[in-house]
């Protein structure tokens, strides 16, 4: 009788144990970016020819994750980011993955594809929009438009 229920509640237990994975594959896309892309320069383009990921994700410790959440574009970000000059990703899967175990979880989505490059931007080291506008008077009399980096960006806003 005891090895019954301790056979039942083993079964129980690895049940539980492994039902908390999930592997979910939310789909595939020709072009994904979060990048503002110049189509009328897609000629220019290239691929960079090699398969890139990168996901977010967060832990669940007991109840108490320790992200707010996670989205598809802070991936497509970070992917895109792995690549020198890259604007967008081709040739794209999504997955979500998250799995439990008793007092730990993790759930992330990951992208992977391969990075298009803009050869501009692969010569300067920047990345679309990294380029910001600022107008001053330095007189306070004319004003000056500019176009700054992230850096020089900081210095006008201290």
């Amino acid at each position: 009788m005891k090895k019954k229920i301790f056979g039942m509640f083993l079964v129980l237990a690895l049940g539980i144990v492994f039902s908390g994975c999930v592997n979910k594959r939310l789909g595939n896309f020709t072009v994904i970016s979060t990048k503002n892309i110049d189509w009328n320069r897609a000629a220019e383009l290239k691929p960079d020819n090699r398969r890139t990921s990168a996901d977010d994700s967060y832990h669940v410790i007991v109840i108490i994750p320790t992200k707010k959440r996670i989205t598809v574009q802070d991936a497509v970000d970070r992917a895109i980011e792995h690549v020198p000059g890259g604007i967008a990703l081709t040739d794209v899967v999504v997955r979500r993955k998250s799995f439990w175990l008793l007092l730990y979880g993790k759930s992330r989505y990951i992208v992977e594809g391969v990075v298009l490059v803009d050869p501009r931007f692969a010569m300067t080291g920047e990345t679309p929009g990294s380029k910001y506008l600022v107008v001053y008077s330095p007189d306070g009399e004319g004003f000056i438009r500019k176009e700054v980096t992230e850096e020089e960006f900081k210095k006008f806003r201290s």
